[in-house]
């Protein structure tokens, strides 16, 4: 823990995160997985405890707390081993949600970030599309203004939480001209009971298989005018506005699950015989280890940088998007280490680095691709 950043109110948080995990978590994660998808009660419960609106304002329920309480909960989260149950959670109470904080009006938060904060509603963001993933100036979803409604039509997918929600903040194109392509992109409210949409499948996936995730569709679904979030055809910059949040997230997801994967690595090279020896009595083992763990903490440190950075205010453009392409990678050849160093039984559900191995694939994809992360990173350096 580094004393910088955490003061005595991050350590009680800590302990009252961690006990939650350990006692109403932990025990039910092989039933969310094999579900595909985590119960809304948990929700609710994790409302009742006050966890799902730390950065938001006292009045709508939110504890108004800094964002090293959020690097707090995510840590903690991740200790649960079931990464999918981590991901629905922040992508409704940080991902999602955000936008309604940062661009709503305050009939909008009452409304809809209340609960949200309580647990009593799900929320997700419907960004990608089946023909449109990072290029998000691309998308095709439209909502047609009709005076005092929109008329929404298209499709999305990858959508977590997308069976489950409640709450879409929801990505259109509002302005028809698609030469204008991110000048023409707007956000919305959309209520999934509103007629006209459906969830199309629950998808299956390699991995996070307690997060849901749906594909979703609207036929000329009308919604209200006031459901605008922020400005009209502004919707492409507030989208890119979370990423700095979401992106700070994913890095320090990534380095407690790849600490996750180490420390079973270690328990399992301190019990495992092979040629009459503990696997940590071999250099080999020992070594892997020991590179496993140097890349944890040096990760670890810039996460804690970036936080700093974020809560200052300062510019972290660069610095957030160079920890988010290095924490996937870096995660991916822990795990992966992990993984060797436990032989055949790696390769078994019944052990957690299989798990992590299969959950932790997504975060080069999900949240900006490496690719697309090394292309800012890129353009910032040459053209600064």
């Amino acid at each position: 823990m580094n004393p910088d950043i955490f003061l005595e109110e991050h350590r009680l948080f800590r302990d009252t995160v961690g006990k939650f995990i350990r006692k109403e978590v932990i025990p039910h994660v092989p039933d969310w997985e094999e579900r595909g998808e985590i119960p809304r009660n948990i929700f609710e419960r994790m409302g009742e405890l006050g966890f799902l609106g730390l950065n938001y304002p006292i009045e709508y329920g939110g504890s108004a707390a800094d964002v090293f309480s959020t690097i707090v909960f995510v840590e903690e989260l991740t200790k649960s081993g079931c990464l999918g149950f981590v991901n629905s959670v922040l992508v409704d109470v940080d991902m999602a949600s955000h936008h309604i904080h940062a661009f709503g009006t305050a009939e909008q938060k009452k409304k809809y970030l209340e609960p949200i904060i309580s647990g009593k509603s799900i929320c997700a963001i419907g960004v990608t599309e089946p023909d449109h993933g990072s290029d998000v100036a691309a998308l095709s979803t439209t909502a047609k203004n009709n005076g005092d409604h929109y008329v929404v039509n298209g499709s999305k997918t990858f959508i977590t939480n997308g069976v489950t929600a409640d709450l879409i903040v929801l990505a259109v194109r509002t302005d028809p001209d698609r030469t204008k392509k991110h000048k023409g992109i707007s956000l919305i409210l959309f209520e999934t009971k509103t007629p006209g949409f459906k969830v199309g499948r629950k998808l299956k996936k390699m991995g996070m298989r307690s997060s849901d995730t749906g594909e979703l569709y609207f036929d000329n679904c009308i919604v209200p005018c006031e459901n605008l979030l922020g400005s009209e055809n502004k919707g492409f910059y507030q989208i890119m506005e979370g990423f700095d949040l979401e992106r700070l997230i994913v890095a320090t997801f990534c380095v407690e699950a790849a600490n996750l994967a180490l420390q079973e690595a270690i328990k399992y090279a301190g019990q495992r015989i092979q040629f009459d020896k503990k696997l940590h009595e071999f250099q080999v083992i020992r070594h892997k280890i020991a590179e496993m763990a140097t890349e944890i903490e040096l990760t670890r440190n810039m996460v804690y940088q970036c936080a700093r950075l974020y809560h200052s205010k300062r510019p972290c453009l660069k610095e957030i998007t160079m920890l988010k392409h290095y924490s996937t990678r870096m995660a991916q050849r822990v795990v992966d280490e992990a993984l060797q160093i436990h032989g055949g039984y790696g390769y078994m559900e019944e052990y957690l680095v299989e798990r992590l191995y299969r959950d932790l694939r997504l975060f080069t994809i999900a949240g900006g691709t490496k690719e697309v992360m090394l292309e800012i990173v890129a353009r910032l350096i040459i053209n600064n």
